[in-house]
């Protein structure tokens, strides 16, 4: 195709690229599941700053203008993620790679369920050793058939998805001593995921 319509080879590049995507995510998140079903999710437990981490991984997702586009061709179409986090930076100890994987399941599915408007990520510290990182979305919300079973694996009403990320981002969170949660927005637009972990510091 490539080669018969040179003029379209941004748009098939996209598809290759999105595709591509889809597989390796496929594939990650059922090595995954293996590995929390038989208790050997191992974590590379460090000292880093959240609110980096945030920003890269949003950073990423902006340079993949397909997620939010089943045709782009254009490089201006990108997702409209505004992140809303303090000055200075916020250190916990995990597994960054794992903490990052989170992140990127929770604005992957916001991206995914939203059609326009805006997806939020902010950070609130709780008490004083806990941090709660929230993605807002202002998409359709969560469907009532899947609330009950919203973090259980094969939970979805995506086409585009087969329902793990959320199944696996409950496990790292939780295996790093945090919880997570979903819930709709009370003005009846979108839901807000959020998670919460351990800080080491917070650092002024």
């Amino acid at each position: 195709m490539l080669e018969m319509f040179p003029e379209r080879s941004k748009q098939y590049l996209y598809r290759l690229a999105r595709n591509a995507d889809r597989l390796y995510t496929l594939t990650s998140d059922l090595l995954d599941v293996t590995r929390i079903d038989i208790g050997m999710l191992n974590l590379n437990n460090v000292d880093f700053s959240l609110t980096d981490t945030i920003h890269e991984v949003a950073d990423d997702i902006r340079k993949k203008p397909y997620l939010v586009n089943k045709n782009a061709d254009v490089d201006e179409i990108k997702p409209n993620i505004q992140l809303t986090l303090p000055p200075h930076p916020i250190v916990v100890r995990g597994d960054k790679d794992r903490i990052a994987q989170v992140l990127s399941n929770l604005l992957y599915n916001a991206i995914r369920f939203t059609n326009s408007g805006t997806i939020t990520v902010s950070t609130k510290l709780c008490f004083s050793n806990l941090v709660k990182v929230s993605v807002k979305d202002s998409g359709k919300g969560i469907d009532p058939e899947i609330y009950p079973k919203l973090f259980h694996k094969f939970a979805t009403k995506s086409d585009r998805g087969v329902g793990l990320g959320l199944f696996i981002s409950k496990s790292i969170v939780e295996a790093h001593g945090g919880s997570i949660f979903g819930k709709n927005n009370k003005n009846g637009s979108g839901a807000t995921f959020s998670f919460t972990l351990p800080v080491v510091t917070t650092t002024r």
